[in-house]
């Protein structure tokens, strides 16, 4: 047993649970530093040791950062190399490694942010996760917060969902690339389009964990009201989640909305969410910040044309040619959630978004031609075959050497 482990014997066999529950803290800034000093430590970066590809992410959540690790071990499966899950979920940091020590990896992927990456490298123990490790963040303002840089020390290298990630987290403490996130036409291309509730309709998509100010539903409504008043043919969707948790906005929400505006907040499987996008005439996204925008990016590939506001993540596959781009100025950062604080976001011009939805709902094969041109952008910038091409090499690599040992493993007796 290690110094540290009998230090921690000791204090648990003599200090009172009370005094223990004093000291947390004290005691945790402490734990968390032992785990970044742990974890810069050499770890077998070079890949030498080998072993499978790994992806540690929360892989039931609802949530982006859980979509993302589904989706990078899905475009992996989908090229043919194996992949092994590991899922985080609960992860924390303890003076102990948890269970067995993991075996060696060619690539450890952390689909998880710096905290919570930090914080599974403490429960798995730091010295035991061998092998090159990548961390796969997002962040949705214009500057990561000053720890993440510090803690990118943690891995040999972080990626980013996009331009505008890679340029929040300037002087980290490691290198960045961007690899945006894979989708699968697959997916989309049998989607049955759920029925329409008016003749036109626009639909918009928010999670309330994910703060009501950044996603700007308000602006939403004000853009379609604009374009529409009172006209019961036209009709916008506000699909919104996790409202209970929050019901003061909710309840703000409500109240702004008109007759011809309805507000569903519901935990939905995925297939109704993609159904109720691929049977509206337009997905409206005025969003004040996105590290990434895969709703967006999801409405393309099912042919539903977007209007969202020029800034930000999206603007890595959305332009003027697959979509219609609302321009927007800045304006300092207001979250009555008190999910986001400081710095700058956009402000879209609604009045120019209300013109857009005038125009789709008046000229239907402008729609037309944006639904065409979003599918083939997907297909460029977004299939796994171009996802691919945005790894490093030696992850590369080490996927070919994957795929070549699972090929020449003997076949399993059912």
């Amino acid at each position: 047993m290690s110094l540290l482990g009998q230090a921690r014997r000791v204090w648990r066999g003599l200090a009172p649970e009370g005094v223990r529950r004093l000291a947390q803290p004290i005691l945790a800034p402490m734990l968390e530093a032992h785990v970044r000093r742990q974890a810069r430590k050499p770890h077998g970066a070079d890949g030498a040791a080998g072993g499978p590809i790994r992806i540690v992410g929360y892989f039931e959540g609802s949530h982006g950062i859980a979509a993302s690790a589904r989706l990078a071990a899905r475009a992996f499966e989908a090229l043919g190399v194996p992949v092994e899950r590991m899922d985080a979920a609960g992860a924390a940091f303890s003076w102990a490694p948890a269970g067995p020590a993991p075996s060696p990896a060619s690539a450890w992927i952390f689909h998880l942010n710096a905290p919570e990456m930090l914080a599974a490298l403490g429960q798995m123990g730091p010295r035991r996760v061998v092998g090159p490790r990548y961390g796969y963040w997002a962040w949705e303002l214009p500057r990561a917060p000053k720890p993440w840089l510090s803690d990118a020390a943690v891995a040999d290298e972080v990626w980013v969902p996009s331009r505008y990630v890679a340029q929040s987290l300037a002087g980290a403490r490691a290198p960045v690339r961007v690899v945006p996130h894979p989708l699968f036409l697959e997916d989309y291309a049998e989607v049955v389009p759920a029925p329409k509730r008016a003749a036109f309709q626009a639909v918009a998509l928010f999670d309330f964990n994910s703060s009501a100010a950044r996603k700007n539903p308000q602006g939403a409504i004000a853009a379609f009201v604009q374009a529409f008043g009172a006209d019961p043919a036209a009709r916008l969707v506000l699909k919104t989640q996790n409202g209970a948790l929050h019901p003061q906005a909710l309840a703000a929400l409500r109240r702004g909305a008109p007759d011809n505006v309805d507000i569903i907040d519901a935990s939905w499987p995925y297939s109704q969410v993609k159904a109720l996008i691929a049977g509206s005439d337009v997905l409206l996204s005025l969003h004040r910040a996105e590290g990434f925008g895969l709703t967006p990016a999801e409405a393309l590939a099912l042919g539903t044309p977007v209007i969202a506001t020029d800034w930000s993540g999206v603007s890595d596959f959305l332009d003027s040619s697959v979509a219609i781009m609302v321009p927007a100025g800045r304006t300092p950062v207001d979250d009555p959630q008190g999910i986001y604080r400081g710095q700058e976001w956009a402000e879209p011009d609604t009045a120019f978004a209300a013109r857009a939805l005038t125009e789709l709902r008046d000229d239907p094969a402008r729609g037309r031609s944006l639904a065409a041109a979003g599918r083939r952008r997907v297909t460029e910038r977004l299939s796994p075959q171009a996802w691919f091409t945005t790894l490093p090499e030696a992850v590369k690599a080490a996927a070919m050497r994957a795929v070549g040992e699972h090929k020449r493993a003997p076949a399993r007796s059912v």
